[in-house]
């Protein structure tokens, strides 16, 4: 006999009262209740989206071009939710899933905190910004707050907010873990970083590393007129990435160069169109998403989702696949998620998890990305 997942969905609405019932296959229609009681089974594994859907007001053509967008990915993110619920068919688990609309506004959610009863909920997943989930982490100390596409300092001091996004500071780590070992061996002194970093956030970080490891280099920051600069002597260069243009002229830097020692931060399409160049000099770049099916359960979830969604899969449906897949999994072995969220990583479709505590009193960071070799 098969196992069955059970799931339960409801959809939870402040000061709403029409849904799109084009949208309702997915989501089961609930009564406004001013109290906001919880309905939830104590045996289940309870979560809680709270998305920028804004139902009504899509179906009435009352927002702007911007909330509209935001509509959309929001629907997509929690149909690859749904789509990873239904992937995990054959785990015996009850789980009860609600979705509430936040239409992006702190009010409607301040109110849902303070109404709603989450004693047993296990996870909540959204809001999609930062103000908002910090609303969400001042008014509820106790529940798993997972913020989906945002990764900010700002949030590193709530101890219940887990942040899924990884930060493009981390990209930086596993090349430089590189470089030290290359160091060490020839002893190279001389670094050149190429691109843009307006903020300064990746060169800052790294000069840290660097110093922590007592490492002194001599570091040129060269946003572009980089393509005639010649070096005799062997030297590291790091493309931070950055227009067409830019990647261009990386590799016509690299071509000018042979003892360059080349890494790169993000995915440029400009690396495709020059492989044979670049896999001479064992070219390694870091990226946040990556399509992955190296494994025969992978290419099963990606042609599963695929199937869902034909020619409209996007990036957003995969993300909330992804997401929730990992999240559901690690309930499934404890209801208490902060027991199991940095315990072990977990590689998805696109993104990769690999949670890290901030300090003894903040919350979690994703750390994991892809290390691409040529």
């Amino acid at each position: 006999m098969k196992n069955i997942i059970l799931v339960f969905f409801s959809f939870v609405i402040l000061f709403l009262s029409d849904i799109d019932p084009g949208y309702n296959h997915f989501i089961t229609k609930k009564k406004e209740d001013k109290t906001y009681n919880s309905t939830i089974n104590t045996a289940s594994i309870n979560i809680i989206f709270m998305l920028p859907l804004f139902f009504s007001s899509v179906k009435d053509e009352k927002i702007n071009h911007e909330s509209k967008k935001l509509s959309e990915n929001a629907l997509s993110f929690y149909l690859g939710a749904q789509s990873a619920i239904d992937f995990l068919l054959l785990k015996k688990k009850k789980i009860n899933v609600q979705v509430f609309d936040t239409k992006n506004e702190k009010k409607r959610i301040k109110n849902f905190i303070h109404s709603y009863n989450l004693s047993n909920t296990h996870a909540i997943i959204g809001p999609f910004f930062r103000s908002s989930l910090e609303e969400v982490a001042k008014n509820n100390k106790n529940t798993p707050i997972i913020s989906p596409l945002i990764a900010s300092d700002s949030l590193n001091y709530y101890p219940n907010v887990i942040q899924s996004e990884t930060k493009d500071i981390y990209l930086v780590e596993p090349i430089l873990e590189k470089i030290k070992f290359i160091y060490q061996k020839n002893k190279i002194k001389t670094l050149y970083l190429i691109g843009e970093d307006p903020s300064k956030k990746m060169t800052n970080f790294l000069k840290k590393k660097l110093l922590q490891w007592n490492i002194h280099f001599q570091i040129y920051y060269l946003k572009n007129n980089f393509v005639h600069i010649s070096q005799n002597i062997p030297f590291f260069a790091i493309f931070l990435g950055g227009n067409p243009v830019l990647g261009k002229d990386f590799i016509d830097f690299i071509k000018n160069n042979e003892k360059i020692i080349p890494f790169g931060v993000g995915y440029h399409n400009i690396y495709d169109k020059n492989i044979s160049l670049l896999r001479k000099y064992k070219f390694i770049f870091t990226k946040k998403y990556h399509l992955n099916q190296n494994d025969e359960n992978k290419r099963k979830m990606f042609h599963f989702i695929k199937n869902k969604f034909v020619n409209h899969l996007n990036k957003y449906q995969l993300l909330g696949f992804d997401l929730t897949y990992d999240i559901l999994e690690k309930l499934f072995e404890n209801k208490n998620l902060f027991k199991t969220i940095d315990k072990r990583s977990f590689s998805g479709l696109i993104r990769k998890y690999k949670y890290h505590k901030v300090s003894d009193k903040g919350g979690y960071i994703n750390k994991g990305l892809w290390v691409i070799r040529f």
